[in-house]
């Protein structure tokens, strides 16, 4: 009996999986390589056939051993070609240009080539196994494929019997409003009332919609690719988009009838509760199952759970929140490779929000994933918005047409365009009739925040705090021990807002910090001495979480948003004087440098090469797009305290601060600080000047200038772009930055002196070289940018290529084609 006709009497999973296996196995041993060599030369195969999930051991291991499909054909075809290459069979060029192997536009990137019509029941004849047979290679890509397909059509295991359960969990975790305290609304959903938003493709692997289309943003959860990022900026949506995503998802696998075939379950995770050293599965059944565990028995979700597909064909929907979160740039980029792995891997799919990240880490994550932008609200969505949250007025119309009379003629109108923002001004406006609308972002945070805290004595906060202090009082018994912990816990009670402030920023700026340890960090966080540690940092949890400034995830102690924290910790540093100035030194002040050669100029970061570096003296941190929402919030409040004139400074620095002193003050003006008009105005001039101008600055500085432009939806960047395209020349400038540089010696060979040609070139030429096109790169590759302004830098970095005769300068990049 052949080994075909006993596969065929066995069951559909047995024959399709133990086929699989036994035909590897064979035809490894037929092509005399080792399995390792053959891994290692299908990713070489892979990776000319762009594709972005390489074998893994693991991956190769289940192939062999157990016969699992896995899948993404084009792996496995990628294996057998290498293999029938060394047996002699085919040659490479066969494995790679055989009928099905490069996909077709129409073809899922998940799934490889596209299926030919087979039938599954049986096991499939082989190829003739003689060598450089004609059209060889297709009949062997279809034998592969139908053995794919048959193994692929195994049932799966049943589901585990505590999905349902997470499932139910996961739906009332989803349907509690994000921020009860701060809405007044425990009951609220996040689908009552949800306007949906739409989306922008900025890139998009394989068959993936173009760049620039339009989508609801629903569209990101079926898209292809295995890992998806959505940005957005703060308070843009990215939350409650996930959390209605489960919750509708979740109600509907409530009817078994209505659940999608070949679907995915979803699981919402916070970026910053998952550990990169620790599996995937192992890492959310920690994870989620804190998130969890009001509504879930103790040990119910396990990394077994997570390990396995949740049903037969389905995945994992990883819904990652908050990448941005993650304190450090390699953390996150750490973080993203470990997702992808586990997608290519694994039964997950991924989707993670972020507020915009730098390209630089994208590329040090090694993955490129689908990148989605959530767009803000437009005017219509806004009326909507309003109208669903005054549902329940005498006349919603009526008060709809009244807000925005209100916002009328302020720049709130644009800030309301921003979801969090349009939220916290209706319940301004219902809380404040009459008052007169915030002045700028700051203001609608502080009225807001002052709303809560007026709204307070409804809830008998009061009380609240007293049965927490005689809960911790219970079992003391000496007078003395009463006493003192009396004492501290009055005092602490007292510091409350004091705390909060401490707790945003140091949970803010320190990367390594847990809540517990910011706590006991304040000088009212430690306990005295008749109380345990964990009894303390409870207490203080009961005191903190009636305020309705921080709320309860996973656990722990946490902000109901981001901004939030950003904002309380931008109070806690502008509450005294000395801080304050502290604050501005470190801001603005301190930024001023002065270079050789020239005037002095303003900068976010003095990071280069030079002799202050060297010496220690390099200056403030780095100030980054992630930075300005805290630092706006820093500058309004300190506005106007102690006799300082931020609008003088503002103004100064957009003036005469060089393209880096235009950027941030544009960029605050674009964000709603309380920019002075004539300092926002100084800085789109400072930015026009250096982008369109006939001056020879340093290349870097011009492309930076007409990317903050196009930032701001000036068409003025886009034209000094197409400029520099025509007169690469213009870049070419040394950077005054560079000439106290030391440039290479007998202990430094490795550093270049040459250019390509053998001319001579200086040190301090060669590093501005470097930074142009480095800074050329990063705007091509940026994906927060129109496709026109990448596509134009693009073709500005090949025109400064061709000048400087640098070859990987001329080469097509990624944006040639965006």
């Amino acid at each position: 009996m052949t080994r075909e006709t006993a596969l065929a009497q066995e069951p559909v999973p047995q024959r399709g999986r133990q086929l699989l296996a036994a035909e590897l196995k064979e035809l490894l041993a037929e092509s005399g390589l080792h399995r390792a060599t053959a891994r290692r030369q299908a990713n070489k195969l892979l990776q000319k056939w762009r594709v972005e999930a390489p074998l893994s051991e693991q991956r190769v291991s289940e192939l062999f051993v157990h016969g699992k499909p896995g899948s993404n054909f084009r792996q496995l075809w990628a294996l057998v070609g290498v293999m029938l290459v060394a047996k002699g069979v085919l040659t490479e060029e066969e494995v790679s240009t055989a009928r099905y192997a490069k996909r077709p536009p129409e073809a899922d990137t998940t799934q490889g080539p596209p299926a030919p019509h087979t039938a599954v029941h049986r096991p499939p004849p082989r190829p003739d196994p003689r060598p450089l047979v004609p059209g060889a290679a297709d009949r062997w890509w279809s034998y592969w494929y139908r053995i794919w397909e048959l193994a692929d059509a195994a049932p799966g295991p049943k589901p585990d019997p505590h999905l349902g359960a997470y499932l139910r969990a996961a739906l009332r975790a989803a349907e509690e409003h994000p921020y009860p305290q701060l809405f007044d609304a425990p009951r609220s959903a996040p689908t009552d009332g949800y306007v949906p938003q739409r989306v922008t493709v900025l890139s998009a692997p394989g068959s993936g919609p173009a760049q620039d289309t339009l989508l609801p943003a629903t569209d990101l959860f079926t898209a292809e690719g295995a890992v998806r990022l959505l940005t957005a900026g703060p308070g843009g949506g990215k939350s409650t988009l996930l959390r209605v995503h489960v919750t509708e998802e979740a109600t509907r696998m409530a009817d078994r009838g209505n659940r999608r075939r070949d679907g995915t379950v979803p699981v919402l995770v916070r970026a910053s509760r998952l550990p990169t050293d620790v599996p995937l599965a192992d890492a959310l059944a920690t994870a989620v199952g804190d998130a969890l565990s009001p509504y879930l028995s103790p040990g119910t979700l396990t990394a077994d759970f997570f390990r396995k597909p949740p049903y037969t064909k389905e995945k994992w929907l990883v819904l990652v929140d908050g990448l941005d979160e993650v304190p450090q740039p390699g953390a996150r980029a750490a973080l993203l490779h470990r997702l992808a792995e586990a997608a290519n891997e694994g039964p997950y799919r991924v989707v993670v929000t972020t507020r915009p990240l730098r390209p630089e880490e994208l590329d040090a994550s090694a993955v490129h994933p689908a990148l989605y932008e959530l767009l803000s609200f437009t005017d219509d969505d806004v009326r909507g918005y309003v109208r669903t949250r005054f549902t329940d007025r005498a006349d919603p119309e009526l008060d709809t047409a009244q807000f925005a009379a209100w916002m009328a003629d302020t720049h709130l109108q644009d800030l309301a365009r921003t979801p969090l923002i349009a939220a916290m001004l209706c319940r301004i406006y219902l809380d404040n009739p009459g008052f007169p609308p915030p002045d700028g972002r700051t203001a609608v945070y502080t009225d807001f925040v002052e709303l809560i805290d007026r709204r307070n004595p409804h809830k008998q906060i009061r009380e609240t705090h007293q049965r927490a202090i005689d809960a911790l009082l219970r079992d003391l018994q000496r007078v003395p021990d009463r006493e003192a912990v009396t004492a501290a816990a009055e005092a602490a009670l007292r510091a409350l807002p004091d705390i909060v402030g401490h707790l945003a920023h140091r949970l803010l700026h320190a990367s390594d910090t847990t809540v517990d340890d910011a706590l006991a960090d304040h000088e009212h966080g430690r306990p005295p001495a008749p109380v345990q540690a964990a009894d303390w940092t409870g207490f203080l949890t009961e005191l903190l979480l009636p305020t309705g400034l921080l709320t309860l995830h996973g656990g722990q102690l946490d902000f109901p948003h981001r901004t939030f924290q950003e904002y309380h910790a931008a109070r806690y540093v502008t509450e005294h004087p000395r801080d304050r100035a502290a604050a501005i030194r470190t801001i603005l002040d301190s930024r001023w440098i002065r270079l050789p050669f020239t005037r002095r100029i303003w900068t976010m970061s003095v990071a280069k090469p030079s002799l202050r570096a060297m010496f220690g003296r390099a200056g403030a941190s780095f100030l980054t797009r992630a930075d300005m929402s805290y630092v706006g919030f820093v500058l309004d409040l300190a506005a106007g305290t102690d006799g300082i004139d931020l609008g003088r400074k503002l103004h100064r620095i957009a003036d005469q601060g060089g393209v880096e002193g235009g950027t941030f003050v544009a960029l605050q003006a674009a964000l709603g600080t309380k920019v002075p008009a004539e300092a926002a105005e100084a800085a789109r001039t400072t930015l026009v000047d250096v982008a369109l101008g006939s001056g020879r600055g340093p290349g870097e500085q011009r492309v930076l200038a007409a990317e903050t432009l196009s930032r701001l939806g000036d068409e003025r960047g886009l034209t000094a772009l197409t400029a520099l395209a025509e007169d690469p020349d213009l870049l070419d400038a040394v950077d005054p930055l560079h000439r106290d540089a030391p440039g290479p010696t007998f202990m430094s060979p490795s550093l270049e002196l040459w250019d390509g040609d053998g001319g001579g070139v200086s040190f301090a030429r060669r590093r501005s070289r470097l930074d142009t096109a480095r800074k050329l790169t990063a705007v091509m590759r940026d994906p927060t940018l129109d496709p026109a302004v990448r596509r134009e830098a693009a073709r500005v970095r090949r025109a400064f290529g061709r000048l400087i005769k640098d070859p990987d300068l001329t080469a097509e990049g990624p944006a040639d084609g965006a």
